[in-house]
This record gives structure tokens, C-alpha cells and sequence, in this order.
């Protein structure tokens, strides 16, 4: 598939003279020259969107039989989708490059203002198989691409979140924290909503530059702790799609993308979590987080600092860092 910058045709014409002149346009040379409206059909740069917006006019066996596999295949998976048949998609598309085709259309659509509502679940649907089902998580930045477009116009993006945040990887949230570095103010103001679960976004009324690089620092201490909640605004207000393990980052023990921590714990690391787990949460924080830099400061101090009774070890974090950190 060409990734051609230049508009095909038909892209040109939806652009300039808007939608239904699109269609109107389209209408004619079909009927006038048949042959010269399947060309432009199948240029390579055509988008998604112009397809979309003539289906009503091609999907016709006449008509379709003389698209190309890129076409056809989107047409399928669009009338897959659209028939909400999930239970038999994969039998719908079983001779398609599914991935390949759920990418073309989310990357040709991204920047797109369609607000039909049947284009915003295709589109959304996409979105949830490439990353669920597909396990393609290359597609994240495309993604969160068509989310902030869409809040800049006032758009539903509930289900486009949802779908973003299902890769499961804590490292997405880098990719949403980019949009404190943009000039638009409505992405800014969606990034802190989006990030607002993280300390250092909820606590802080700090630039937008300063809070770009608080939440790497806040990934780069957290990220082997970080879990997948499942939360999302479909659910709460407020949702927290991933936290961290305060009681894996106390022991320095990676955690899964479930929040469970890897490995067996010895019966030691078992009394210290039981212990850890019965005080309050600022408390939770506070030595979870001086445990993280004594232990990457010097492990001998860091163990002996451990195995100390609890009170002692709160005195000592709370010595050092000031008590418990946003």
C-alpha cells in the first residue's frame, strides 16, 4: 500500500469542495465513464474516509468486482463490522490481511472530521481489534492522533480511549503525555484528564513543559510496579487504567500486566507484604517509595533498611524524603 503524502483525486475533490460534493462528483463520472471512476477508485492514495463516503454508491456487485484487493478488503471488513456480527468476523475475513487493512484505515482517517456516526464505530472497532486482537501497539500513536482530534470537536471518544489504553503497556501513557508539548490548548486539557490517575498530573498545577517531563520521571521510578486496571470512562468519571503495586515497589519485585508480582516470594518477603499491607496508604507510599531510592543507591543499606521494624523504617523515609511525595 502506498504512503503517498499527495491527495489521490477523490480525496482532493472531498477536501476542496467538501462531502456530498464528493459523492455528487463521483455520481457523474460513473455515469458517464465508467472505466475512469474505478481508476480513481483505486488510485493507491486513495483514504479511507472518500471510500466510506461512497459506499452506498459502489457496494454493488457490478461495481465491486473491479476494485482492488485493498477496496474490497475494507469494504468486507467495514460490512463486518457494521453487521455486529463479531462471532463470525475471523470467518468473514478469513482470506484478508485484517491487520493490514484495520491500519489503513485508522492511518488514512486519522485526521479526519467525519462525524457520521456509523464512521466513528468503524473506526473505533478498528481501533479495539489491531490493539486487542492484533496486539499491534505501533498503531498507539494514530490512535491517540484521533482522539485529540475528535475532542477538539467536541466528538465521542469514551470508546477510542478505551481501545488505546487495551494494549495493556504502561509505556502508552508516554505517548498521551506528549500532548503537554502541543500549542493547542484543548490538548492539553485532554492529556491532564486523560493522565490525571498519576500523582504528578493530579497534584500539580505546574506548565504543561514541566509536567511532560514529571510524568517520564513518575514512569521511569514506577514502571516496573505499573498494572493494567481495566478501568475506563465507561465505567467511572474518573478512571485510573493503570496504578502502581506500592506493595511490589516496596519489595523491588516487577509486577504483570495483572498487578500480581512475578516469581514466588519467599516466606521473608511474604511477613514484610503482610506487614506493609496492614498500614495506611500514605504511609504504603511513603516507604514504598524511599524503598526505590535506597535501592538503587546501595542494596546492602536498602535491605538492612527492610528488615528494620516498620516504625523505624517510616522514620527513617520520612527523615529523607520529607513525607509521603504526591
Amino acid at each position: 500500500m502506498s504512503n503517498s503524502n499527495a491527495l489521490s483525486t477523490l480525496d482532493k475533490v472531498r477536501f476542496d469542495r467538501g462531502n456530498s460534493n464528493l459523492s455528487n462528483y463521483f455520481r457523474k463520472i460513473l455515469v458517464k465513464n465508467p472505466p475512469k471512476a474505478m481508476e480513481l477508485l483505486n488510485e493507491d492514495n486513495l483514504s479511507f474516509p472518500s471510500l466510506f463516503i461512497l459506499f452506498p454508491q459502489i457496494n454493488k456487485p457490478h461495481i465491486t468486482r473491479h476494485l482492488n484487493l485493498r477496496n474490497k478488503a475494507a469494504m468486507t471488513v467495514t460490512k463486518a463490522i457494521l453487521s455486529k456480527d463479531f462471532s463470525n468476523f475471523n470467518r468473514h475475513t478469513r482470506d484478508i490481511d485484517v491487520p493490514e487493512i484495520l491500519r489503513w484505515i485508522l492511518q488514512t482517517g486519522k485526521d479526519d472530521n467525519l462525524a457520521r456516526s456509523e464512521y466513528i464505530d468503524i473506526v473505533d472497532s478498528c481501533a479495539i481489534l489491531l490493539v486487542r486482537e492484533y496486539k499491534d501497539d505501533s498503531i498507539l500513536p494514530v490512535l491517540r492522533d484521533i482522539i485529540f482530534n475528535r475532542y477538539r470537536q467536541g466528538l465521542f471518544i469514551h470508546d477510542l480511549v478505551w481501545a488505546f489504553f487495551e494494549c495493556r503497556n504502561p509505556n502508552c501513557i508516554l505517548i498521551l503525555a506528549e500532548g503537554f508539548n502541543s500549542n493547542d490548548i484543548k490538548d492539553v486539557e485532554l492529556t491532564k484528564e486523560l493522565l490525571k490517575f498519576i500523582p504528578v498530573v493530579n497534584c500539580n498545577n505546574l506548565p504543561k513543559e514541566l509536567l511532560y517531563k514529571n510524568v517520564r520521571y513518575w514512569l521511569r521510578d514506577n514502571l516496573p510496579f505499573i498494572y493494567y486496571t481495566g478501568e475506563s470512562f465507561q465505567q467511572m468519571p474518573n478512571p485510573s487504567p493503570f496504578d502502581v503495586s506500592l506493595g511490589a515497589k516496596y519489595l523491588f519485585r516487577k509486577v504483570s500486566s495483572d498487578g500480581n508480582i512475578e516469581g514466588t516470594l519467599s516466606e521473608d518477603e511474604k511477613q514484610l507484604l503482610n506487614t506493609f499491607d496492614s498500614l495506611d496508604v500514605n504511609s504504603q507510599i511513603l516507604l514504598s517509595s524511599y524503598s526505590f531510592v535506597l535501592h538503587n543507591q546501595n542494596i546492602y543499606w536498602w535491605n538492612n533498611w527492610l528488615h528494620s521494624p516498620v516504625e523505624e523504617q517510616i522514620r527513617i523515609s520520612s527523615a529523607k524524603l520529607g513525607g509521603a511525595p504526591c
